[in-house]
């Protein structure tokens, strides 16, 4: 009996325990940091944060009577901040246009609020309950979560912002007519906010100074911007910082890729080089724009460059590869048929050169 006792409790010891319960959420933390470390560059220490609550979520070890997660993304303009809520709403529910998004550059006048909280009583549209909110986006199923996005909410009228604090304390919205409530329980709520932009961007030598980094001006604007109360009831608050020069490849590739998807149908692929992908990166204002301007540079210089061959060419192909390098001043577009192509008298230019042109960004 002795020898018995001994070797249940070396089984206890040796024995992993089992989980006490499955997760009722469908979603896997780390596959979707994984996803978003993929799309979005340069922020790492954001998307290791994300994942970190993700899994308190996915652990059911959340406050059941706020929203899953509140949080406000700041930092300059193209930095992947909302590209994050896109790319997040696309791990966890296959698409990235699953989220509700509120543009708060329309609320910015007081008596906007009534687009978030509904018509009071007594005015147009109080019986119906209208609000800018999506139920289905905002509520999610069972197994996944709603996603919500107030983007850029420090345009929007204090009495609009106020308006959410009741969502932040409690997870819920009571719309003005008092007939129906909207729940939060369920949901992700995200903010984002480019409030202290300008002040970072006069920082200057003043940067290597202690306490004026950027992340600090930005944290700072936001304490000035917004009521106390408010911020203390956001969850977690994280900067954005600007993109890394090593990380701007990486999204050109990730431009071409996409362009690629779009040229299927026309029979027509790009392959763009190392020299060509510098290139955009160069002649794209990345610091002060972020990401948008390699949009810009890559449309401007790539996407117009494709336009251009398809339609002066005249000679219908199975498939085409357009090979794209550079030189100091301009991109040089080379055509590379197929085998079965190669017979056909070709009437395309052999080669395409997109000249620098004036860069507006």
């Amino acid at each position: 009996m002795v020898f018995a006792n001994e070797r249940l409790r070396e089984q206890a010891r040796t024995t992993k325990p089992s989980r006490v319960a499955p997760s009722r959420f469908a979603f896997n933390p780390s596959d979707v940091a994984t996803s978003l470390r993929a799309h979005i560059r340069g922020q790492d220490e954001v998307i290791n944060r994300l994942e970190d609550q993700l899994n308190v979520i996915a652990s059911g070890l959340y406050d059941e009577r706020r929203p899953l997660l509140s949080a406000l993304f700041i930092g300059a303009t193209g930095t992947g901040k909302t590209e994050t809520v896109r790319q997040l709403a696309k791990a966890i529910h296959g698409r990235t246009d699953a989220f509700c998004r509120i543009d708060m550059n329309t609320l910015s006048q007081a008596h906007y609020s009534a687009a978030i909280t509904g018509a009071p009583p007594g005015y147009v549209g109080s019986k119906e309950n209208l609000s800018l909110f999506d139920d289905d986006l905002l509520c999610g199923t069972s197994t996944r979560p709603g996603i919500v996005l107030f983007d850029e909410i420090e345009k929007a009228d204090t009495s609009v912002v106020r308006a959410l604090m009741n969502v932040l304390d409690n997870g819920v919205l009571k719309l003005a007519s008092g007939q129906k409530s909207l729940s939060f329980h369920n949901t992700l709520v995200f903010m984002t906010s480019n409030v202290g932009s300008r002040q970072a961007d006069r920082l200057g030598w003043l940067e290597q100074l202690p306490g004026m980094n950027r992340p600090a001006v930005y944290k700072r604007a936001l304490l000035r911007h917004f009521d106390t109360e408010f911020i203390n009831r956001i969850g977690i608050v994280e900067y954005f910082s600007a993109l890394p020069s090593t990380a701007l490849p990486g999204l050109v590739e990730q431009l071409e890729s996409g362009l690629n998807e779009r040229l299927k149908k026309q029979q027509l692929s790009i392959a763009m080089d190392s020299h060509a992908r510098l290139f955009i990166a160069q002649h794209a204002d990345t610091k002060r724009y972020g990401a948008r301007a390699l949009e810009r540079a890559f449309r401007d210089h790539v996407i117009t460059g494709v336009a251009r061959f398809i339609q002066t060419a005249t000679t219908a192909t199975t498939h085409l590869c357009l090979k794209i390098s550079a030189n100091h001043q301009s991109l040089i577009f080379r055509p590379e048929y197929s085998a079965d192509d190669a017979e056909h008298t070709l009437t395309t230019p052999t080669s395409l050169s997109a000249t620098q042109g004036e860069n507006h960004d």
